[in-house]
């Protein structure tokens, strides 16, 4: 079953979590956990084990990273609405 937000369409939470962000791959890799968020709200947490430069062409130059799903994490059922406000940028760095 596909996964539709907005105009993108995937198999499933973490395709749509994991791939096309538009950052460096340098910033990227520092991540050590990746909160894949509906409407404001933490669904699940994944902690990446590797990123790299997708290889599809239509996404040039952006990051995807490989990971294990954390279902332990006390993220999950977070809102995390406070750090968005209205940005346009889906892909947000918090250093904690």
């Amino acid at each position: 079953m596909c996964v539709k937000v907005g105009k993108v369409k995937r198999e499933n939470l973490y395709e749509m979590t994991r791939k096309y962000w538009k950052a460096t791959l340098s910033r990227a890799s520092k991540a050590t956990h990746v909160l894949a968020i509906v409407d404001g709200v933490v669904k699940t947490v994944y902690l990446p084990e590797k990123w790299k430069i997708t290889d599809n062409p239509k996404h040039a130059g952006r990051c995807e990273f490989v990971g294990e799903e954390d279902c332990q994490s006390d993220y999950i059922g977070k809102s995390v609405k406070e750090y968005y406000g209205r940005s346009a940028n889906p892909v947000k760095y918090i250093n904690m």
